[in-house]
């Protein structure tokens, strides 16, 4: 995994356009293509450093001794070993970039290759081809980003003699495949020849790097490019290399310059998610990729609760009706009922909510009947209302005790 400036470029075909001039070179309009190779790079073949600690090549994974025997190194790296007195006459050589890029030239556009100082120390930088089929494959393949291309160059080393190599460009639409076969110089005996129309040296003069990250050896080793010509009509789609005899290769990358529009061998995961109904969320894009397919839009919200209706409201209750106090007789006197007062309406209970019933007005208490006096407290004749049974009672015994009284006065 990359988290530099790099990872961009190798994840993003147009990042570099071509800027050199040069009959050799891509034109004005034409892409400069870092080809992704994630999928196949697994080994580390140069030692890098973060702030002043040194992360040394992996042994079985270096440049010589069928990747044993020794690795190369940044130039910060080489810095750092000059004050540890580990490089040939205490003195800084060439080296390789901090940063993995090598600026174009005559010979080739910029490239970018997979070591970094700024990359974490365990991702992968290059691949390995060893000697024979018991230590791995003799062949790999990688896509390239489909286009039509002027040139492809492949950067390898090769070690323990030249390597015997045969190169095949696969195309879209059933165009058929091209296939080369070279022979890589020993990256020890000074790589490409001068002028070679097929090599060339994206880099050259350095020495080598033991286990130990001590120098040694001569200045004569290289990183070597091989220029290839694709079908200037064909979409070029993958390539595939194959090492035929004895010796041991490593791969570090390839680029290429684009004549057409490019498409990203990766399959996209959808653009931006359009924006959803009210209430609803947008569908989440993913990584946008070549012509991804569109996000899904977001569900429509859902709408409100229709309120509750309001609950009735409860009739008023009828007011009491009232009843007459006895009036107090006084000096024999009829007493005066009072009469009772009507008893209060209800009120109309209001309904709440979403158009409630109105209560029901309560009905109007009837009046209370006068109150009838039984006699005040003189013990006075006077009625009040209509007399009673016992009432009638007493007027006779009354009448009768009149007439004995009149018949005792006759007599006497």
């Amino acid at each position: 995994m990359r988290t530099r400036a790099q990872s961009l470029a190798f994840l993003s075909v147009a990042t570099f356009t071509s800027v050199v001039t040069g009959a050799r070179l891509a034109a004005a309009a034409d892409t400069i293509v870092q080809v992704p190779v994630d999928g196949l790079i697994d080994g580390r073949t140069v030692s890098t450093i973060s702030g002043t600690t040194i992360t040394p090549w992996v042994a079985t994974q270096g440049v010589d001794g069928d990747g044993g025997g020794d690795g190369y190194v940044t130039n910060a790296v080489e810095a750092v070993l000059v004050t540890m007195g580990k490089t040939v006459g205490g003195k800084a050589g060439v080296a390789l970039p901090d940063d993995g890029m090598f600026p174009a030239s005559p010979r080739h556009p910029a490239v970018l290759l997979h070591f970094s100082n700024a990359a974490p120390i365990t991702s992968p930088q290059t691949h390995q081809i060893y000697i024979n089929a018991t230590r791995g494959a003799q062949m790999f393949m990688f896509d390239v980003p489909t286009a039509t291309y002027s040139k492809m160059f492949v950067f390898i080393t090769a070690s323990e003699g030249a390597a015997n190599l045969t190169i095949t460009l696969n195309y879209a639409a059933g165009t058929a495949a091209t296939t080369t076969m070279l022979k890589l110089p020993d990256y020890g005996v000074g790589g490409a020849g001068a002028n070679d129309p097929v090599f060339f040296n994206l880099i050259e003069g350095m020495r080598k790097w033991g286990s130990m990250d001590n120098e040694g050896d001569g200045t004569s080793h290289t990183i070597t490019g091989i220029e290839l010509h694709p079908s200037a009509t064909a979409m070029l789609t993958s390539i595939q290399v194959a090492k035929t005899n004895g010796s041991h290769c490593v791969f570090w990358g390839a680029t290429g310059i684009a004549t057409s529009a490019v498409t990203v061998p990766t399959t996209g995961t959808g653009g931006a998610g359009g924006a959803g109904g009210a209430g609803g969320a947008g569908g989440a894009g993913g990584v946008g990729g070549a012509s991804g397919a569109g996000g899904a839009g977001g569900a429509s919200g859902a709408g409100g609760a229709s309120g509750a209706a309001g609950v009735a409201g409860t009739a008023g209750a009828g007011g009491a009706s009232g009843s007459g106090a006895a009036g107090a007789g006084t000096s024999g006197s009829a007493g005066s009922g009072s009469t009772g007062a009507a008893g209060v309406a209800g009120t109309a209970g209001a309904g709440t909510g979403g158009g409630g019933t109105a209560g029901i007005s309560g009905s109007t208490g009837a009046a209370g009947a006068p109150a009838v006096n039984r006699g005040g407290s003189s013990g006075g004749c006077a009625l009040a209302g209509t007399p009673t049974r016992g009432d009638t009672a007493w007027l006779i015994l009354l009448a009768a005790g009149g007439l004995v009284l009149r018949r005792r006065r006759r007599r006497a």
